[in-house]
C-alpha cells in the first residue's frame, strides 16, 4: 500500500450481556489478555496498541443482521443468544495492513472473553460465532485472518468482499458455475495473502496444470454505494477465462499456484 493511498477502517461489532459500560469496563478488566478500557479506548497494555471503543444500547436489529452475515451458523444457541443481547460494541481500527487487522482480531477475542457473543465484520460483512473466532485467533500464523475478513458474494458474477481489511485487491469473475467461481476465488485471494505476489495486468494463472488459465485485468471492482465500508480503495483483478494453449511457458505466478493447491 503507498502512502498516497487511503486507509480503510476495520470495524468489528460484538454484541454483550453487558448492561451497562461500566458492567464492561469491568468485565475487561477481569479478563486475562491484558486489555483496559477508558473513555472510547480499548488499550492492550503488554504492547500499547490502541483501538477505538463504541459502547451502544440494545439494538433490536442485530439478530438479524448476524442472522443474514452468518448463515453456516444460523441455527445453532450460539446464533439464538444473539438475539438476547443487552449491549453492543463497535471495536474501530485502521486496516490496510495484515498486522492491524491481527491486532484486530485478537483484540475482539478479547470482548468474547469478557462477555461478547459473537463477531461480525462491518467492513466486509460476514458474521463468526465465539468458538469460530476463538479458532480463528489462534490459528493466525496459519493465515486465518484471510477466512475471519472475507466472504464471496454470489449473482450474475462472482467477487470476494473484505480484502481491503488485509491491504490486498479483491477478485471478481463471470460466473460460469457458482461452485467453481467461489472456490476459484478463495484459492486466489488466499495465494494473494499467503504470497504477497506482485501481479501485474495481463498475467496468467491456472490452479494447476491442465486446469482452465485466467488473464488478470484492472478493475474497480462491485459499485457498493458511497461510503461503503465494503468498497475496496484498491479496486480488484478480474479474472478472465482464456483458452488454454499448452505450448506457452508457465509464468511463475502460475507455477507459484500450482505449489499453494498441491
Amino acid at each position: 500500500m503507498s502512502a498516497s493511498q487511503p486507509r480503510p477502517s476495520i470495524i468489528l461489532c460484538v454484541p454483550g450481556m453487558w448492561s451497562s459500560r461500566t458492567e464492561l469496563i469491568e468485565a475487561i478488566a477481569r479478563s486475562e489478555r491484558g486489555y483496559l478500557y477508558a473513555g472510547q479506548i480499548l488499550m492492550h497494555a503488554p504492547t500499547r496498541q490502541a483501538f477505538e471503543l463504541e459502547f451502544h444500547a440494545h439494538d433490536p436489529r442485530m439478530a438479524d443482521a448476524f442472522r443474514a452475515a452468518g448463515p453456516h451458523w444460523r441455527d445453532t444457541p450460539a446464533m439464538n443468544a444473539i438475539g438476547q443481547h443487552a449491549s453492543v460494541v463497535y471495536l474501530i481500527g485502521p486496516g490496510g495492513f495484515r498486522g492491524d487487522a491481527h491486532a484486530l482480531m485478537l483484540a475482539a477475542a478479547a470482548l468474547l472473553d469478557a462477555g461478547g457473543l459473537g463477531v461480525k465484520v462491518e467492513s466486509s460483512g460476514v458474521a463468526h460465532s465465539p468458538d469460530d473466532w476463538r479458532a480463528l485467533c489462534t490459528d493466525i500464523h496459519l493465515f486465518s485472518a484471510h477466512r475471519a475478513y472475507v466472504l464471496y458474494i454470489t449473482g450474475p458474477q462472482v467477487y470476494s468482499c473484505g480484502m481491503h481489511n488485509l491491504g490486498l485487491r479483491d477478485a471478481i469473475i463471470e460466473n460460469a458455475g457458482t461452485a467453481a467461481a467461489v472456490e476459484l476465488l478463495r484459492v486466489f485471494t488466499r495465494y494473494l495473502v499467503i504470497e504477497s505476489p506482485t501481479l501485474l495486468a495481463g498475467q496468467t494463472f491456472s490452479t494447476e496444470n491442465g486446469a482452465p488459465v485466467y488473464r488478470l485485468h484492472d478493475d474497480p471492482g462491485p459499485d457498493h454505494g458511497d461510503n461503503s465500508l465494503y468498497t475496496n480503495p484498491w479496486g480488484s483483478w478480474r479474472l478472465v477465462p482464456i483458452s488454454m494453449d499448452r505450448t506457452t511457458r508457465w509464468s511463475g505466478l502460475r507455477t507459484a499456484m500450482r505449489r499453494l493447491v498441491s
